[in-house]
């Protein structure tokens, strides 16, 4: 039994030292979050550098944006759809006031929902939003998908640790050590079939999921390379700041447009 145990003991941390390559070379939860601190710090210093003006404004929501992308790729409920519309609903008012119509002064309630309900019909910031959305829905979703399997499987080898073994294993291994000693064979080892033998059938309930677990493994390697390329989380998240830097600017070029028929809604709605 002892035996049995030192090699299930090699074998976890044979296991454990595989998943956790997975875990350390492609994704590991101190590795996301330093990303996700980069990526906000090249956002909030995008707005400071290209509109100083409103970057104090910003700065809030940009915190709480990339806070909801952490919690989402640690399992929330909260779907990457309705946090970068929420970022763009909060960030629109603010461009509007200080880039669109910079007499503007009124910040009621009242008119930021207005403001809000122009970038929905409007399309104020042009197809950014859907662009953002779509590259982070797919990266997001991997990661976080690449992270619940990581931690699943390390759940299931540290099952291992409450097996428990038969008498039938027990009888098995002590006629597999000693059965040549009776015969005055100190020295010779039991053959490589016959160990093997003995041993699956001491491990019979683990090597029921071997095949699962092949899965599993190459799931998890299919999955690691899907995570690259332009879809790649740290990729997306540290370029985000560039395309909210393009769909503001496209607010500003369109600038004419908008301002009419935001006036005009306004007007009509008072």
């Amino acid at each position: 039994n002892n035996t049995v145990q030192q090699y299930l003991i090699l074998l976890k941390f044979v296991l454990r030292l595989f998943v956790s390559f997975f875990f350390f070379s492609f994704f590991f939860p101190e590795a996301f979050e330093i990303v996700i601190r980069h990526a906000k710090n090249y956002t909030n210093t995008m707005f400071k550098n290209q509109y100083r003006n409103m970057a104090m404004e910003t700065f809030g929501f940009v915190g709480k944006l990339f806070t909801d992308v952490s919690l989402y790729i640690l399992g929330s409920d909260r779907n990457v759809n309705d946090i970068m519309n929420e970022f763009f609903d909060n960030l629109f008012p603010v461009v509007y006031s200080h880039l669109i119509n910079p007499g503007f002064q009124e910040v009621s309630l009242d008119t930021v929902e207005c403001l809000r309900r122009v970038r929905w019909d409007m399309k104020t910031f042009g197809n950014f939003p859907k662009l953002i959305i779509t590259r982070m829905s797919k990266s997001l979703l991997a990661t976080r998908v690449f992270l619940q399997a990581l931690n699943l499987g390390i759940e299931v080898i540290n099952t291992t640790d409450h097996l428990k073994f038969s008498k039938d294993c027990g009888r098995a291994l002590l006629k597999m050590w000693y059965c040549s000693h009776c015969q005055g064979l100190l020295m010779t080892k039991p053959c490589v079939g016959y160990c093997q033998s003995v041993m699956e059938s001491c491990l019979v309930s683990v090597f029921e999921i071997h095949n699962h677990w092949k899965e599993y493994i190459k799931s998890l390697e299919k999955l690691a390379i899907g995570m690259q390329g332009v879809y790649d989380m740290e990729y997306v998240l540290l370029n985000l700041y560039s395309l909210i830097k393009d769909a503001v600017m496209y607010t500003q070029k369109n600038r004419g447009r908008l301002l009419s028929t935001k006036e005009t809604q306004y007007h009509s709605d008072n």
